[in-house]
């Protein structure tokens, strides 16, 4: 089943403002769309029918016709899940709220990966990495993390595997590699120049390229020779990716998500980690219960505080206002 829903949520915020302004109707009245007309769509986005035409081809599609048969099947099967909307966490959110948004949108980002999930292209990659010789991880930042668990999980298959932390000894890598070998580079932007560069080094090499990245046609998914895509509306460059690294990790078990705020010019971008929530029920309700004591005892207490950014402040440390 192509699914219409998911593959423009992970495209929309590369579009132009015009396809954004249709992936958006789309989104908000699924329903209506597989109603409306190629010029009745164009009018009711503030659109134009080629527009129409171009996003449908951007998402894999031939034409709009294509794409409201596709959406019409999607919508009929998949129901409410098919059109889910993300629940963005507010201050306001309880601690058991703000569990519950972080949960369903991990669990969402998994059943999402598997949708966009190809088994053909999926079996290919399996039957590369079993007859390489060695398998040559690559990835830069978060993306460096789930290469850091692959190698792990190939080990334990006593599976010959190699992964450089420093983008200079991944080069080296991807240089040295044969077409005995197979490469895996995870890239969620799929623009990271250092993984393009990677790629390119490797297929002069002759070796096979998998790539895990999004959905969209960035230059990693156009120079790898099979692409395995995960799916998480994430920033493109932030230090948490958080979603679209749970996705790549596919890990199993229920996880609660703590969320800070990192500054970055005028604009505040959540970051977040993700851990057992069994490791911290006991501590976080031992944490809700403390008191304060004058004096302190033999463990150490986690104490949290929140200050607002006055304008004083804002002018000093060059911060937004208001956090």
């Amino acid at each position: 089943m192509q699914n219409v829903l998911l593959r423009l949520r992970e495209v929309q915020p590369s579009l132009s403002s015009t396809e954004r302004q249709i992936a958006q109707f789309i989104l908000d009245n699924p329903d209506e769309t597989t109603t409306l007309t190629i010029r009745e769509l164009a009018r009711r986005s503030f659109s134009s029918p080629s527009s129409v035409v171009r996003i449908c081809r951007v998402i894999g599609f031939q034409g709009y016709k294509e794409l409201r048969h596709a959406l019409t099947l999607e919508l009929a099967t998949l129901g409410e899940n098919g059109s889910h909307r993300e629940k963005d966490i507010t201050p306001q959110d309880s601690l058991q709220e703000i569990v519950e948004k972080v949960t369903h949108k991990n669990i969402q980002s998994l059943l999402d990966t598997q949708r966009l999930l190809l088994l053909d292209e999926l079996e290919q990659c399996v039957e590369l990495i079993a007859n390489a010789r060695t398998v040559l991880l690559f990835g830069i930042g978060s993306s460096l993390c789930v290469a850091k668990d692959t190698y792990l999980k190939f080990l334990r298959l006593d599976k010959p595997c190699v992964v450089n932390e420093d983008s200079h000894s991944q080069l080296l890598q991807a240089r040295n590699a044969t077409a005995q070998d197979v490469g895996i580079v995870f890239s969620y932007s799929g623009q990271t120049m250092e993984m393009i560069q990677c790629i390119k080094e490797m297929k002069a090499g002759g070796a096979p390229v998998i790539a895990v990245t999004r959905y969209y046609p960035s230059e990693v998914a156009q120079l790898a020779d099979h692409v395995l895509y995960v799916a998480a509306n994430e920033s493109l460059f932030r230090n948490g990716a958080m979603s679209s690294r749970l996705s790549q990790l596919n890990v199993n078990g229920e996880v609660v998500g703590i969320n800070s705020a990192k500054l970055a010019s005028t604009e505040v971008e959540g970051i977040g980690y993700a851990i057992a929530i069994s490791d911290v029920t006991d501590t976080l309700e031992s944490l809700m219960n403390e008191e304060t004591r004058d004096k302190v005892d033999n463990h150490g207490v986690l104490g949290i505080t929140v200050q607002s950014v006055d304008s004083e402040v804002s002018e000093a440390y060059g911060v937004p206002e208001g956090v």
